[in-house]
């Protein structure tokens, strides 16, 4: 591959990560965190059973049976899509690898915490949110975590009475490493019962 090449790729990729996580990109990221759940826990699917609902319903993304409200846990403060627009903006113009810039975009660096107790605390909050009140025992809610400085979950954190009093069908844990199925309830549909209480490592899939 010559600069120029390396050059349209950092281009077309800066283009990608603009379009993904920019607001309009939310859907395709929603359905994309249903995916590769699905995969990891080696549940079969087609892409074109993962449908994103309007923005009016209380369900983020149906998969058959799921209705999975989606929520991201980040960094405080994320200045990501700052960070996306302006990596894009630096790049789209240039002529040369020489030319290249990257902005530097200092963020806090959150405290460590444990991605265990970070999910107990945001379930706890939305569970007291009024708009979920009556739909949340229909909803499959699952994490998405990407802050960082934040342990995995092992399996003998896990205490499903921590999530069984707050009224969710299922709640769900994803991220870079692994995806857990903290509690799931008689109603969650069976390929979510069937994992609930398990640490699946990602990297062995």
């Amino acid at each position: 591959m010559n600069d120029n090449e390396i050059l349209q790729h950092l281009k077309d990729e800066a283009r990608e990560d603009l379009d993904f996580y920019s607001n309009l990109g939310k859907e395709k990221r929603e359905r994309w965190v249903v995916s590769e759940f699905l995969r990891v826990i080696k549940h079969p699917f087609k892409e074109t059973e993962i449908k994103s609902l309007e923005q009016s319903s209380k369900v983020d993304v149906r998969f058959v049976d799921a209705n999975f409200q989606i929520k991201e846990i980040t960094n405080p403060n994320t200045l990501r899509g700052k960070r996306v627009k302006d990596t894009y903006n630096s790049i789209k113009s240039i002529q040369s690898l020489n030319d290249l810039q990257l902005p530097s975009i200092v963020e806090d660096v959150p405290a460590v915490a444990k991605i265990y107790d970070l999910i107990v605390t945001q379930t706890e909050t939305l569970s007291d949110i009024g708009k979920y009140e009556k739909s949340k025992k229909e909803l499959d809610l699952i994490f998405y975590i990407t802050r960082t400085r934040a342990s995995l979950i092992e399996e003998e954190e896990i205490n499903t009475s921590d999530f069984s009093g707050l009224g969710w069908r299922s709640v769900i844990c994803l991220n870079g490493r692994q995806a857990v199925v903290l509690y799931a309830s008689e109603e969650a549909p069976r390929y979510i019962q069937a994992c609930s209480g398990r640490v699946i490592d990602i990297d062995n899939h």
